[in-house]
């Protein structure tokens, strides 16, 4: 993952947070994700940092495969200067609500797209998840809209390379 913008300097890394347990699920990732690219470094989970049904099903032990995917994506998040958060679902993913609060603990930009009206609070989504973001998209659309307003600012920083965490045994 090293793109470059047209004046040489690293493009904004985003870490995509978004549940990936379903096909459904994991194909709006990569839609998503293919958008983002055109404008940024994204570092997608379930292409990244493995999945652990696919690790564990090759015969790596589940401690292990969870010890990788954990440190890899801990990894990303400290790398990221975005984390965008996929909020769809009655209630926000567990993963996606550790990974904004590292994000946000971590001083990254962080917002959100959802997508889907369900809430299972009448009031809308947890506090501690709505005061994380910077801002909410409701649309794929206005998502990448605001990327595309944003993230030119960001093109003008230098970046580091991608440092990810080797294989953890």
């Amino acid at each position: 993952m090293s793109l470059n913008n047209n004046q040489g300097n690293r493009w904004p890394r985003v870490y995509f947070a978004a549940p990936l347990f379903s096909e459904a699920e994991r194909t709006f990732n990569v839609r998503v994700t293919k958008l983002l690219e055109e404008l940024t470094e994204v570092y997608l989970p379930q292409r990244d940092g493995g999945l652990m049904s696919e690790m564990v099903a090759a015969g790596v032990p589940s401690a292990i495969a969870a010890r990788r995917v954990f440190h890899k994506d801990m990894d990303a998040i400290r790398q990221a200067d975005y984390i965008i958060a996929i909020l769809d679902g009655r209630a926000i993913d567990e993963g996606v609500a550790f990974e904004l609060g590292i994000a946000f603990s971590q001083s990254k930009r962080c917002v959100g797209l959802q997508t889907d009206c369900r809430r299972l609070a009448n009031w809308g989504n947890n506090p501690m998840i709505t005061e994380a973001l910077e801002t909410r998209f409701t649309s794929v659309e206005d998502l990448m809209e605001w990327m595309r307003s944003t993230v030119v600012l960001d093109q003008q920083r230098p970046r580091k390379d991608w440092k990810l965490t080797p294989e953890y045994s």
